[in-house]
């Protein structure tokens, strides 16, 4: 009994650590792997899962670019970062139910509003707790060029744009959940509630990327539920459309500089220095974690790119690093995913709401990472990695259950 409560309080604190501070993610994804490593252990049996031999190849493809690039040890330095994925495994074997999911997605989205709340009162005071807390200055960006528009959200993270990604998570969960047919007008109401205080962060965190992959995430919403969700769906965009033109000249002008090649060339330069990259090594890549020992010679060649820090797009890192092999078992990965979600979504009967909700919410956030990563390397951003494992263990245990009920029935 002492060991189903502690199970139970780990996964608690677990996805309520998805929408805070980096430390607390790790931490009790930390406390979540060594329950996980105990229980193996009182068992004496390793538990398997649906993906484990898919990841394992993506291993292999990784280390296969690593042994044949021109620095093995640097390379391998960079694996330190790969323990992340054990928030897959841990939350994979430590689900027990559909309830149990929707319960802890549950706790993940209003943790969520909560901070979206937050970044509400950080936008007008520049209050920065988790730096303040420590006893360290604010560290936030001015809306707009140190304008007097406010200041850039960033929750709890160290970053907008990382704070933003993460976002993408909870807000698509809440998304889809927000136009089921079985809620009550109660219960709507407070959704509606969180989903306008994660918009309003969301808009002045500032970022193009995670707003294009939003709008894109609710078209897609609205053409597979159809019916008067989709007319809700059309609303919603309408609204998120409105907000832009309603919140100050500083959120107009970034909305403007999307289309505008002008204020991309950064952008621009950076993804033609990584196209250099690939060009000299296309079949194995320059190795897995060794971007920032070989990137400089050809950064020199484009002095308008604003950073060197990664490809900003999760497919041209991954084939820099590990060529066009590693990229391909990486987009395999994704497509096993997002098809084991959408078959869990078509084979729940209309009647299993919320857990249809869940299938289409996992699989409409991963598509939304996705989305997000065409114009940011969120794979590399630990405080978005870690939410998007957990959510693809909900997405293939929804899989899962979907069959088991399918089967009684």
């Amino acid at each position: 009994m002492w060991e189903e409560r502690l199970r139970w309080a780990l996964l608690v604190l677990f996805f309520v650590s998805l929408s805070m501070a980096v430390a607390l993610q790790q931490t009790m994804l930390g406390l979540l792997l060594a329950f996980g490593v105990y229980t193996v252990w009182r068992k004496k049996d390793f538990p398997a899962s649906p993906l484990d031999r898919l990841l394992l190849g993506v291993l292999t493809a990784f280390l296969l670019s690593t042994f044949l690039s021109p620095a093995i040890l640097t390379s391998l330095a960079g694996y330190r970062k790969l323990w992340l994925v054990g928030a897959f495994f841990v939350a994979y074997h430590l689900l027990r139910s559909p309830r149990e999911a929707q319960r802890l997605v549950s706790l993940m989205v209003i943790v969520a509003a909560v901070v979206a709340a937050y970044g509400i009162v950080q936008h007008f005071t520049g209050l920065d707790l988790a730096r303040q807390a420590l006893g360290k200055k604010a560290s936030l960006v001015p809306l707009w060029l140190g304008g007097e528009e406010g200041f850039r959200v960033k929750g709890l993270f160290s970053s907008t744009i990382t704070y933003a990604h993460n976002l993408l998570f909870p807000l698509t969960f809440l998304s889809v959940r927000l136009v089921a047919p079985d809620l009550r007008w109660r219960e709507r109401s407070l959704l509606l509630g969180g989903w306008g205080l994660m918009v309003f962060a969301l808009l002045f965190s500032l970022t193009r990327g995670v707003w294009l992959a939003y709008v894109a995430v609710l078209v897609v919403l609205g053409i597979i539920r159809g019916g008067k969700a989709a007319l809700a769906v059309g609303a919603a965009v309408v609204v998120f459309g409105l907000s832009f033109t309603l919140a100050g000249p500083g959120v107009r002008e970034r909305v403007g500089q999307i289309v505008n090649p002008a204020a991309n060339i950064g952008r621009s330069q950076i993804w033609q220095a990584n196209l250099d990259m690939i060009k000299d090594r296309p079949l194995l890549g320059w190795g897995y974690g060794n971007y920032r020992k070989f990137r400089d010679p050809y950064y020199q060649r484009y002095p308008e790119a604003d950073t060197t820090a990664h490809a900003h797009n999760n497919f041209l890192q991954m084939w820099v690093d590990t060529g066009i092999v590693g990229l391909g078992t990486f987009l395999f990965l994704f497509w096993i995913v997002l098809r084991a979600g959408w078959q869990a979504y078509c084979l729940l009967p209309l009647t299993e709401e919320p857990l249809r909700c869940l299938a289409l919410g996992g699989v409409l956030a991963v598509v939304g990472f996705l989305l997000g990563g065409l114009t940011q390397y969120n794979f590399g951003d630990a405080e978005v990695v870690v939410v998007f494992w957990a959510t693809v263990a909900v997405v293939m245990r929804t899989r899962e259950w979907a069959e088991e009920k399918r089967e009684r029935d």
